[in-house]
């Protein structure tokens, strides 16, 4: 990791089956792409496979807002970066930027994710291990820097237009 840039966590290319009757990647699909993006940083974070089974703790989404500026098609390259805009001792909120062929911003994705313990009869929020809170501490250090990206935290709203008189 690189301090001033936002994370790399996955990279993969447009699947066939992605793709929808328009020809381009199906919305679901991008969902999956953040999901794995998701699923990567849970391996840099100290929740890979073997400390998730280990610890029965894990990060469930609690929200997540996903926007489309781009259409990806079929074979396309695609790369995702994230940047951790909050986190507290039990939640973190990160920004997700997909980028496509010759980097063109692709869609963006804006997640709330939860520290989960499943080690009781029902899972529940818990706070961080130890090592997943250093972890998300040394990224939040690493990437202070950043600018905030300008549609975060905004929402799904309608603008409605003004009519004169």
């Amino acid at each position: 990791m690189h301090h001033g840039e936002a994370l790399l966590v996955y990279e993969t290319r447009v699947e066939a089956a992605w793709i929808d009757d328009n020809g381009h990647m199906n919305d679901a699909a991008y969902a999956l792409v953040f999901s794995r993006a998701v699923d990567a940083l849970m391996d840099r974070i100290g929740l890979d496979s073997g400390q998730r089974k280990a610890s029965r703790r894990t990060l469930y989404a609690a929200e997540a807002l996903h926007r489309f500026f781009a259409e990806a098609r079929e074979g396309d390259p695609l790369a995702v970066n994230l940047r951790l805009l909050e986190h507290d001792e039990k939640r973190m909120r990160v920004w997700l930027d997909m980028f496509g062929r010759d980097g063109v911003a692709v869609a963006a994705s804006e997640q709330t994710l939860l520290s989960i313990d499943r080690s009781g009869a029902s899972s529940r929020v818990a706070e961080w291990r130890a090592e997943t809170r250093s972890a998300l501490d040394a990224l939040a250090r690493a990437q202070r820097q950043l600018a905030r990206p300008p549609l975060a935290g905004r929402g799904i709203g309608l603008r409605r237009a003004t009519v004169d008189g």
